[in-house]
């Protein structure tokens, strides 16, 4: 976790922990209640989001997200977890802030970017929620697509990476 220890980070996995034994995760309001304000604005589409380091009169959490607005709502879903991977994970490297490109590459190494991409999957998709929704019956990719608000490739993935696919 960077030069973050554990410790310092209780409070903030008491906020995701909170609102990730449910689907779909709100994913929203895991960055309001971390004090993260999140914006929708035009970017190019090459770009998915970005975090910029704000004052705490702008951010109470000295950070802010920005989506592009034109990219689909579980695209967006997505960025959000993956910026909010950046702000848990990396935030001694974001800097004056990090852009990541539609295929989430920034400046940081491919590294940091696999830990932000789990960060988001593990955070829309948590493991005790997918296992619980697949041994209740729900085996359709569309269905677990649509109940975790993900992505049908996504879930395919993620259903993989628990054992459970196909």
């Amino acid at each position: 976790m960077s030069e973050l220890r554990r410790t310092d980070l209780t409070p903030q996995l008491a906020v995701i922990e909170r609102y990730t034994q449910d689907a779909p995760v709100r994913v929203e309001a895991v960055a309001r209640d971390l004090g993260i304000t999140v914006s929708e604005e035009a970017m190019s589409s090459d770009v998915a989001g970005r975090i910029v380091r704000e004052s705490p009169a702008r951010s109470p959490a000295g950070y802010s997200i920005f989506i592009n607005q034109s990219d689909p709502i579980r695209r967006k879903r997505f960025t959000l977890a993956h910026e909010l991977g950046h702000y848990m994970l990396h935030r001694d490297l974001i800097g004056d802030g990090l852009i990541d490109d539609a295929m989430y590459r920034s400046k940081l190494s491919e590294w940091y970017e696999r830990q932000a991409n789990r960060w988001a999957a593990d955070t829309l998709m948590p493991a005790a929620v997918v296992r619980g929704l697949f041994r209740g019956g729900m085996r359709s990719l569309a269905q677990l697509s649509d109940q975790l608000d993900v992505s049908e490739q996504a879930i395919r993935i993620r259903l993989n990476e628990l054992g459970l696919g196909a």
